[in-house]
């Protein structure tokens, strides 16, 4: 500068002119850092919301949010146990072979014959268990008084003048029995006896009874016909009970009834 300038020259010099504006600074692609602040919060959000609903899953699966929920469980069937009562039907032993209520048919051969019974037929008869012969007090069972006799329509008021045998078994202490076998033989009007029946299959008697048509029609006999119980073997267990019959409707029911005594 000339040393001999105006010094007036020198206040009014130009002032150097303003440094451009900075610019603001931008990502990649002209996205604001605001946005990917804003991001972040939603994916944590997001995150946590997700966590709370797998929890909530897990710990019920059967939830409406679950998109998946498992198959619902087949329930189980419980069968409903009854205890057993005079009306149901009995069980027979599993040993037991027999048809119960056995009827007659042509195979079958007489009984041998008895002390009271009629003269035997000219047939061969199969072995059958011992007569009344036996002391009664060497068998398990003997007979509950004397048979009783009852009209037949008390039991069976639509089924005619038919004659029916039929009674109970009871143990020492008085209790029905199940599954004893009882035997019916003899002679009735020219025709040989043999009928198996079971006590316990005749429940209109009681929870031991037995029942056995013994004739379409009613008759008369004295002593030509028997009951007697038989264990599994078909090995007596009683004495055999000798009854009458009568050409009557007012005792075509005879009640024979057992007990046990050892």
């Amino acid at each position: 500068m000339d040393l001999f300038e105006d010094p007036d020259s020198l206040e009014q010099a130009p002032t150097p002119p303003p440094s451009p504006r900075r610019r603001r600074r931008r990502h990649s692609h002209g996205i604001a850092p605001e946005f990917w602040d804003t991001l972040s919060v939603f994916l944590l959000i997001g995150t946590l919301l997700t966590l709370v609903l797998v929890f909530i899953i897990f710990q019920n699966p059967q939830t409406p949010i679950n998109p998946y929920p498992p198959a619902t469980p087949v329930s189980v069937l419980v069968i409903p146990t009854r205890t057993p009562t005079p009306t149901e039907t009995v069980s027979l032993p599993h040993t037991w072979t027999p048809t119960p209520s056995l009827t007659p048919s042509t195979t079958l051969t007489p009984l041998p014959p008895t002390a009271s019974a009629t003269p035997p037929p000219t047939q061969t008869g199969t072995p059958q268990p011992p007569t009344a012969t036996v002391p009664a007090s060497l068998y398990k069972y003997q007979p509950r008084g004397e048979p009783n006799y009852l009209s037949g329509t008390v039991i069976h008021p639509d089924e005619g003048c038919k004659i029916w045998v039929a009674g109970q078994a009871f143990d020492m202490k008085a209790s029905p029995v199940i599954g004893i076998t009882v035997q019916m033989g003899g002679e009735l009007n020219g025709k040989n006896i043999y009928l198996l029946s079971l006590t316990g299959t005749a429940l209109q008697y009681g929870p031991g009874g037995y029942e056995f048509v013994l004739s379409e029609t009613a008759a008369n006999s004295k002593g030509s016909v028997w009951v007697q119980l038989l264990d599994q073997e078909l090995k007596p267990l009683s004495a055999r009970v000798f009854i009458d019959t009568f050409d009557s409707c007012d005792k075509n029911l005879i009640l024979v009834n057992f007990k046990q005594v050892k």
